[in-house]
């Protein structure tokens, strides 16, 4: 369990940056009230498709996803595990901001 934990972290690491920018610009719509959240979720799958595409055309993924074919892991299932890994951060994250908005207004 601990190494597919750390061999899912470095894998996250090559799309951390789009995860965040989708998981900003979701919040950026969900907090305000213009889509709610499940709409959020199925932006951030599109999302996710556009991720894994980017990185199937424009990268070399035989190369780039050597060490982990190498060390044994299917990139289908650390691409799963990161995806559910941030939708879960995702969530967390709209729960805590939604939960700042409301006190907010109470106090």
């Amino acid at each position: 369990m601990r190494n597919i934990l750390k061999i899912t972290w470095y894998f996250y690491k090559s799309i951390l940056w789009w995860c965040v920018i989708t998981s900003l610009a979701c919040a950026y719509y969900v907090l305000p009230g213009y889509i709610n959240v499940v709409e959020s979720y199925l932006l951030k799958l599109m999302a996710y498709g556009v991720i894994v595409g980017f990185q199937y055309i424009y990268h070399n993924s035989n190369k780039t996803f050597f060490y982990f074919r190498n060390a044994g892991y299917h990139i289908d299932s650390l691409y799963i595990y990161s995806f559910t890994a941030d939708a879960v951060a995702y969530g967390i994250f709209i729960s805590i901001l939604k939960l700042i908005l409301h006190w907010g207004r109470i106090f």
